[in-house]
This record gives C-alpha cells, structure tokens and sequence, in this order.
C-alpha cells in the first residue's frame, strides 16, 4: 500500500520525527485493510497504538489484540473509540496530530459502516441458522 500520508502533516515530538508518525499512521491503516490482521500488528506498532485514542496497554500486546480484534463486534468497539477520541494535546509531545489525521482518513474511507454492517449480515446469517433449525426440528416433531 502506498502512503496516504505525508511527512508535513506532522509535528516531531522530542522523541518521534515526523517519519515516524507517518509510518505508524500507515501501519494503523495497512492493519485496518487487512482486516486487523496479527501479521499486520507489530510490537513496535502495540507500543505506540496503546498510547493512542485513549487506550491503555492492556497487560501486552496479545491481551490488547484479544481485546479488540477477535470478533467484529470487538473491531467496532475499537474502531468507535477512534473515531470518538478527543485527541487532546501538543502534536510537539503527543500524537494527537496522527489521531485526526488517522480519524479523518477512516470517516472518509467508511470504516466504522462496513463493519456494522458485516456484523449485522453475520448476526442474520447466524439467526437464519438457528430458525432453520428449530423449523426442521418442530416440523419433524409434529408430522
């Protein structure tokens, strides 16, 4: 995937340059395209996501990944609370700077949509499951 991003639209923090937030920026969206991929969720890439969007480390990298990116209905939670973030400080000290741009590429590209509505076709798919059931098992029981 190419870049969406471009080094200028960040400011160097005393401990991150702006190429930096730019990598992390597209690595947050290369995970989000692989549908939240482990592959696509390094330890580098942990490290700096459990400082983003208020989230807090959840014990490591596996619990995080647990957390979030088990079931559809765990990557809308996350997903919500990315988009909901206040991104609250100084682009010099945080990335706050990589949270809106972060936040306006994912509205843009719809993301939070597709994902409510893959959970709502699988929820249908799962109770269509269960109706044919129960119709083949009364249906045999009252004949």
């Amino acid at each position: 995937m190419k870049s969406l991003f471009t080094n200028d639209k960040f400011t160097p923090t005393k401990w991150d340059s702006e190429e930096q937030k730019r990598k992390f920026a597209d690595q947050f969206m290369k995970f989000i395209e692989s549908d939240f991929a482990f592959a696509k969720f390094p330890k580098w890439f942990y490290d700096k996501l459990n400082g983003c969007f208020g989230h807090i480390a959840h014990y490591n990298q596996h619990g995080f990944f647990d957390t979030f990116f088990c079931c559809t209905a765990d990557k809308i939670r996350f997903i919500e609370m990315t988009l909901s973030h206040g991104c609250y400080g100084d682009p010099a000290w945080t990335y706050c700077d990589v949270e809106r741009v972060i936040q306006r590429e994912v509205r843009k590209l719809g993301v939070l949509e597709k994902y409510r509505k893959l959970l709502s076709e699988q929820i249908e798919n799962v109770e269509r499951a269960q109706l044919a059931a129960l119709k083949s098992k009364y249906e045999g029981a009252t004949k």
